[in-house]
């Protein structure tokens, strides 16, 4: 099995216009993820209530 590495490239601010689906405030960007295989990125985002999402 081939490990990949995780590395920290940059750090953005979150600029999202997300709404939670379980309190409706606004989500904040927590993590990026990019595969570095297929190029796919992934975008996680986490609410002050707990609730987490993404989208790719």
């Amino acid at each position: 099995m081939e490990l990949i590495r995780g590395e920290e490239v940059a750090v953005l601010e979150s600029h999202t216009n997300k709404i939670c689906s379980t309190c409706g405030k606004r989500l904040a960007l927590i993590r990026t993820i990019v595969n570095p295989r297929t190029g796919c990125i992934v975008h996680m985002f986490e609410c002050r209530c707990g609730q987490r999402t993404w989208e790719d």
